[in-house]
């Protein structure tokens, strides 16, 4: 993601199959579950939310990415809260939405309130939930002329159920109220769901069943038309006004006590007949209830037998079918899967309508997460989740949609007496991929059995009518580019802008760049360390500030003034100024002043604490070198003096002196004399003199490109160390990495390149060897091998914005080019775990403006670096190889001992996270930004919630 800041320079309840007597306002399609991101478009949003204007959601998503980040952990996205839906942006620049089936929280005063349907007792002596969303009242003591039972609403839109008689006191537990007594032996039941409520007739002996095996209740809902289907007995509510569905009564059923062969309940069934008649007076109805008398006087039915009817207004979108059943199941609170034991096979299917913005999304994962709540074993049996046609409460076992395509096998079983109900999570990745490029407006997943005749395979899952157990799904998205990017790119970009302004040799480029990235690693790991032990990016390089305010340090600020001190001095010609105030414009408004300036001290602390550890490294010191005359020894081209001769014998920032990893010589060889009389030598002049040469006819037009591609020698360039940022900087947007991703890898590189530097000026200036370029050794007879001949007009290829052709003013073994290169390539293959990733890197060398090349691999383009410099001849192949060698053992050591990841001797909390899939992202990027070495997931508790806590070590 590219972002740029503009540069300034058994089961344990008892109604898992039964339909409810769920009362939900008429015609909430904001229930409606969603996998995609919430409209932006203005209007009201779901829930009564206030009108929010496109622009100003975009504006809130963008500032929340931007603080994700900066903390490092995800953070909401308040204004784009619905009842069901709950959008995050995360600390890598992406988006993550989760859409529950049923709501989880509702608007009262204006604000945002949590879904609670624990039931306490009002002061008038009725009973409501903690938080409902549609105002749920149940009726506390009435006398024998009733009255009503539960109300759902208020005003035009408010339902109403009756109950013709005396009420008593209910007891209360959790969501549920029981009214004892009711008819003699018989208990009514209500419970409160998210969106309404459930009422069941419980007959507790068969002494009871007579009195209560018919009986009516008034209903009263205004503007209602009420259709009675025959071939399935259900009933379906219409607005009468709209002539739209906005409810129904799924065909209704009545179980008992005991157990089926396997322990599950509820499976001893039998039909309910449900009329419904238009009210003698008003607009209400009267619902006539006849149970199955024979069922009850049956002598192997045991008690209590409950009675459920159920009436579901609102749009359901999960449904069950089962072979040889005409039944709506549609209303159940249980999604079967697979063949109950001694019955027929089911499916089950869950929908959730199509927001547009999700087609097309760049969809990373997508986990689904189920609550068990039965299985008829404990052994894993296989169920699958796939992609389906569109379903409805009419949907039955011969009227199934098409099953499209599979998305997920799944072994995972729960739910029976040893493994009890609990939270389950599974990828659906490849199936929200396939429906975000698909332009419909309903996606629904349909739940199988693998093997549909095996009885030990059969399971339940809690439907979306679940109280406290609806379905969802999270699905995290690549979202499209901010206006605004981390802030470590935004420094590379600016240490870049002053490269190609400073000009020189490019080591003391690259100790520029190790300074300001080291600078800002140290800030941005004293601002994460001060959240935490756990939150640290790894070992600090110098020092591990704190802020005297006490505030949590903004590590955005600590990375600005990291690097602000370090450019300003480093470059006292430079202005920075405009650099910093674009900077600082682009933190969010939520972080507070004294964030700002608690992370200001940290950035300062650690630009200090590296200028005073570089300020006598040996950078300033003035080495003269005139170089020399006797054949094989580097002398001066086109009359320009040694560059930075004394850069080897510079501190290093991470090895412990510049010959640590000293080359033997070009092809072994210790002496000059013995060097120029060998044939490899001779070979190696040739090569280079038939492909370096500039008007060369053996050297490729891709090989003259790649020359020319990798040169950047002139000054009005980013030189070497900057190409290599460049593609640092490429592959950290093509891997998304977050901000503190960024501090920890371009410091590395930055160490690297800064050590290889100094490294391959060892090499060129501190030993018996200091080789001259192809140029003088071309020109001029002198080495003494027959098998060279001069040629006093040859010219390389390299040249500079004239056109005149140049040879670097340093000796050419080893090339720093190759050394940098294979610096670099290493430390990219040491943090990202692999060689082998693929990327485009550009260039800015005048000659070859506009030039990209791709690259199978970090090392492929080290190598072609290399050999690049003989192509441009300036360079032997030996030069390039033995560089690259050289590069790679810095890069090497770098890793081993600087800026190491956090260790424990045992596993360390380190954040709770709501699902797996969550946990395990931020796990796995934990890991692969070193900043540990291993992670955990552990459930918190997979009975109540699909939360799991996050451990490292």
């Amino acid at each position: 993601m590219h972002r740029t800041i503009p540069k300034g320079s058994g089961p344990r309840r008892r109604r898992h199959v039964a339909g409810p007597l769920a009362l939900v306002l008429l015609a909430e399609t904001a229930l409606l579950a969603a996998v995609a991101l919430p409209a932006r478009a203005a209007g009201p949003a779901p829930g009564g939310s206030t009108p929010t204007t496109a622009s100003a959601a975009v504006g809130e998503e963008a500032a929340a990415r931007l603080t994700a980040e900066a903390r490092d952990r995800r953070v909401e996205v308040i204004g784009a809260r619905t009842e069901t839906t709950t959008l995050w942006a995360n600390p890598d620049g992406s988006m993550s939405l989760e859409t529950h089936a049923g709501p989880v929280r509702f608007r009262k005063g204006g604000a945002w309130v949590p879904v609670d349907t624990t039931l306490v007792r009002n002061a008038d002596g009725s009973v409501s939930p903690k938080g409902h969303p549609r105002g749920l009242r149940l009726a506390g003591r009435t006398d024998a002329k009733g009255g009503d039972l539960v109300t759902l609403g208020s005003g035009e839109r408010a339902v109403t159920l009756g109950w013709p008689g005396a009420l008593p006191e209910p007891v209360l537990k959790g969501n549920k109220a029981t009214y004892v007594d009711v008819m003699p032996g018989t208990d009514l039941v209500v419970e409160a769901t998210r969106t309404g409520f459930e009422q069941f007739l419980v007959v507790k002996d068969r002494a009871a069943a007579e009195r209560a095996a018919t009986f009516t209740l008034p209903l009263r809902a205004k503007g209602l038309k009420a259709t009675k289907n025959a071939a399935d007995e259900t009933v379906t509510f219409t607005d009468a006004a709209t002539r739209k569905t906005v409810g129904k009564l799924p065909t209704p059923a009545m179980w008992d006590a005991s157990r089926d062969g396997r322990g599950r309940a509820e499976t001893n069934r039998a039909d309910v007949d449900l009329d419904v008649r238009p009210a003698a007076k008003g607009d209400g109805y009267t619902l006539a209830v006849s149970a199955d008398r024979r069922f009850l006087a049956d002598e192997d039915t045991a008690y209590p037998v409950t009675i459920d009817p159920a009436i579901y207004f609102g749009t359901n979108f999960d449904t069950t079918v089962v072979n040889g059943s005409t039944a709506d199941l549609s209303g159940e609170v249980g999604l079967r899967v697979g063949r109950e034991w001694q019955k027929n096979e089911a499916r089950s299917f869950i929908s959730f309508p199509r927001n547009e913005a999700v087609t097309g999304q760049d969809v990373l994962n997508a986990e689904l997460n189920l609550f068990a709540t039965w299985s008829d074993t404990c052994e894993a049996r296989s169920w699958e989740i796939w992609d389906t046609g569109v379903v409805s409460s009419a949907t039955r076992w011969s009227t199934q949609p098409a099953w499209r395509t599979k998305a997920r096998t799944s072994t995972v079983t729960h739910g029976s007496t040893n493994c009890g109900p609990r939270w389950i999570s599974e990828d659906i990745t490849s199936l929200v991929e396939e429906w975000s490029r698909i332009d419909r407006s309903v996606d629904t997943l349909g739940l199988r059995a693998t093997d549909e005749t095996d009885y030990t395979a059969f399971k339940i899952f809690a439907s979306g009518d679940d109280a406290a157990h609806a379905p969802s799904i999270l699905v995290t998205y690549e979202t499209p580019a901010d206006p605004v990017k981390d802030h470590v790119e935004y420094w590379n970009d600016i240490l870049q802008q002053a490269y190609t302004e400073a000009g020189g040799a490019p080591g003391p480029l690259a100790r520029a760049g190790a300074m300001m990235h080291g600078a800002i690693y140290d800030a941005a790991n004293s601002a994460k360390c001060a959240e935490g032990p756990a939150r640290c990016l790894g070992d600090p390089y110098l020092v591990k500030a704190t802020a005297s305010n006490g505030a949590l340090p903004d590590i955005n600020s600590a990375i600005d003034h990291a690097a602000f001190d370090v450019l300003r001095a480093v470059f006292p010609g430079q202005n920075f100024d405009t650099a910093i105030a674009n900077a600082r414009s682009t933190i969010p408004a939520a972080v507070t002043a004294e964030q700002r300036a608690a992370g200001t001290s940290v950035g300062q602390q650690a630009a200090a604490a590296m200028l005073n550890a570089r300020q006598s490294d040996g950078s300033t010191a003035v080495v003269p070198y005139p170089g020399s005359q006797t054949p094989g020894h580097w002398r001066p081209t086109d009359a320009e003096p040694a560059a930075t001769p004394g850069w080897g014998l510079v501190k290093p920032f991470a090895l412990t002196s510049g010959s640590q990893f000293r080359p033997a010589g070009p092809g072994g060889h210790t002496t000059m004399s013995g060097l120029l009389a060998s044939s490899a030598y001779a070979t190696q002049v040739n090569e280079v003199k038939s492909l370096g040469r500039a008007d060369s006819t053996t050297r490729t037009a891709d090989q003259t490109q790649a020359a020319l591609f990798w040169a950047n020698d002139l000054n009005g360039t980013y030189k070497p160390p900057g190409q290599l940022f460049e593609h640092t900087q490429t592959l950290a947007r093509q891997r998304n990495l977050t901000v503190t991703a960024n501090a920890k890898l371009f410091a590395l590189v930055a160490f690297s390149m800064a050590d290889a530097g100094i490294a391959a000026w060892d090499a060129k200036y501190q030993t018996d060897i200091d080789l001259w370029r192809p140029e003088s050794a071309i020109r001029l007879d002198g080495d003494g091998n027959a098998a060279t001949t001069a040629d006093p007009n040859w010219q390389p290829l390299s040249q500079d914005n004239q056109g005149g052709h140049f040879s670097p003013a340093f000796p050419a073994y080893v090339s720093g080019h190759a050394t940098f290169g294979g610096a670099w390539a290493k430390a990219m293959e040491q943090w990202f775990g692999t060689d082998a990733i693929s990327f485009t890197g550009t260039t800015d060398d005048p000659h070859a403006k506009g030039v990209t090349r791709t690259f199978p691999s970090f090392s492929a383009a080290a190598e072609e670096n290399a050999v690049a410099r003989v192509w441009l001849g300036v360079h032997y192949r030996w030069d390039g190889t033995e560089g690259v060698a050289t590069g790679t053992k810095v890069a090497s050591h770098v890793a081993a001992t600087k800026l190491k990841a956090n260790s424990a001797a045992g596993w360390v909390k380190y954040e709770a996270l709501h699902n797996l899939g969550g946990c395990d992202a931020l796990g796995k990027r934990l890991v692969s930004e070193h900043r540990w070495t291993a992670y955990q997931c552990v459930a918190v508790d997979p009975v109540t919630t699909p939360d799991h806590v996050l451990y490292v070590k």
